[in-house]
């Protein structure tokens, strides 16, 4: 059973460390939107994209939105990610999130009714990447906005959120949120598919 909830994952940051698109950046072969469009593609009703080069991104066969307003952050993503979203709330996800499991994912979709925002911490803050947002936001993100405040932390204050605190150890490994930001993290990623690869 898929959640009646959309997914969009993130894939128009500008990627200034590491000098190219990370969304179509090949990690150990695969395209790194492609590993986390993998991941949550059987999860949910809906899954789109927010990208700014949609031509780029047609091999994964789902609609594909550019910001509906440029130069905004992450905060122009979310937003735009609710409104194209044909449910009331939405599973906001970053493209350089590889090793995210599946089961956190489940968790965090499971305990989502009722907030504004409902977003995780492992331990060393809050995800807001990786959070479920409510179109109820939308108001308020427009308000920030015209204030051209672009703070997706200052979102967070203003509206009814929950923070899911996850206990050390109690999903896959500790680099579930590893992110890829500089040519120095691929090639950390790729050493840890390699390993996980030799202990199977």
């Amino acid at each position: 059973m898929r959640y009646r909830i959309s997914c969009a994952i993130l894939a128009g940051g500008r990627s200034s460390r590491m000098g190219k698109d990370k969304a179509l950046l090949e990690v150990n072969g695969k395209k790194l939107v492609q590993r986390v469009h993998e991941k949550v593609k059987n999860l949910f009703a809906e899954t789109i994209v927010i990208a700014n080069k949609p031509d780029a991104l047609t091999f994964l066969d789902i609609p594909v939105f550019p910001d509906l307003i440029a130069n905004l952050g992450p905060l122009g993503g979310i937003y735009t990610a609710l409104k194209h979203s044909s449910f009331p709330q939405c599973l906001v996800i970053a493209c350089d999130l590889p090793f995210i499991p599946e089961k956190l994912i489940r968790s965090l979709c499971d305990d989502a009714g009722g907030y504004d925002i409902l977003s995780i911490d492992l331990g060393r803050g809050i995800e807001p990447l990786c959070a479920v947002y409510h179109q109820d936001c939308i108001k308020m993100i427009e308000n920030q906005i015209e204030s051209k405040n672009y703070k997706v932390s200052d979102l967070f204050d203003r509206v009814t959120v929950k923070i899911k605190r996850v206990p050390k150890g109690q999903f896959a490994s500790s680099y579930d949120f590893f992110n890829i930001n500089t040519p120095e993290d691929v090639k950390k990623a790729e050493m840890i598919m390699k390993e996980d690869e030799d202990r199977r």
